[in-house]
C-alpha cells in the first residue's frame, strides 16, 4: 500500500475508533487519532461526510468479507442469505451511526451496493445446488428486483433500533414483511427460525 493510500486508511480507521469509543468527531480528532498532520486530513477529504461514508463502506466491506470466512463451513447458502441480513441490522445499531445514517441514507446504500455481489453470489449456489424444491432464477430475479426497496427500508431499521428494540425483533418484522426471495411462506419462515436460533 502506498503511503498515501496508508495515510487514507488510517484517518478512516480513525472515525471507526473514534465512534466506538463514543467520542466527538471533528478534523482535528480524527487527525489525532490517526497520528497525521491536521492538514493531511483535505488532501482526502472534502468534509466530515465523505470520511464519515468512507468509514461506513470500510465497515460493511470488512464485516462481508468476515462474514464469509465465518461461515464458510455453513453447507446452506441460503441460510447465509438470510443471516446476513440480520448481520446488516445489527451491524449499525450504535446511536451515534444509527443517526447519520438516517440523515445521509445514500452513504448506506452505496456500502449495500459493494456488498450485494457476495449474497448474489450466495443465492446463485443455491440454486445451482437445489437447496429447496422450486428454488431457482426467478427467485434471483425476484430477489435482484426487491434489493432497491430492502437499501431503503433499510432507515426504518435504524429508527427502530434507535427506539430501543432488539436487533432480531426488527429483522424479523422485516423479513416477516417482505419475502425478498419470493420463497413459499413455510419455507421463508423456516430459515427465519433458523437466523432466530442461530444467534440465541
Amino acid at each position: 500500500m502506498k503511503k498515501s493510500e496508508q495515510t487514507k486508511a488510517k484517518l478512516v480507521e480513525a472515525v471507526i475508533t473514534l465512534i466506538h469509543k463514543g467520542k466527538k468527531i471533528s478534523v482535528a480528532s480524527i487527525a489525532k487519532e490517526a497520528k497525521t498532520a491536521y492538514g493531511s486530513f483535505y488532501r482526502y477529504f472534502n468534509n466530515l461526510d465523505e470520511v464519515h461514508e468512507a468509514a461506513i463502506i470500510d465497515v460493511a466491506l470488512g464485516v462481508a468479507e468476515d462474514l464469509d470466512k465465518k461461515l464458510e463451513k455453513e453447507k446452506s447458502n441460503l441460510f447465509k442469505v438470510y443471516y446476513g441480513w440480520y448481520i446488516a441490522i445489527d451491524l449499525y445499531k450504535d446511536a451515534y451511526i444509527a443517526n447519520w445514517l438516517i440523515d445521509h441514507p445514500s452513504s448506506i446504500n452505496k456500502a449495500w451496493i459493494l456488498t450485494d455481489p457476495k449474497t448474489l453470489n450466495w443465492l446463485q449456489e443455491a440454486i445451482k445446488q437445489k437447496e429447496e424444491p422450486g428454488l431457482n432464477e426467478e427467485n434471483l430475479r425476484h430477489f435482484k428486483m426487491a434489493i432497491p426497496y430492502l437499501h431503503w427500508t433499510y432507515q426504518n431499521t435504524l429508527r427502530e433500533l434507535l427506539r430501543g428494540r432488539k436487533s432480531i425483533h426488527v429483522y424479523l418484522d422485516l423479513m416477516n414483511s417482505i419475502n425478498f426471495l419470493d420463497l413459499p411462506r413455510k419455507t421463508h419462515k423456516k430459515y427465519l427460525k433458523k437466523v432466530a436460533d442461530h444467534i440465541k
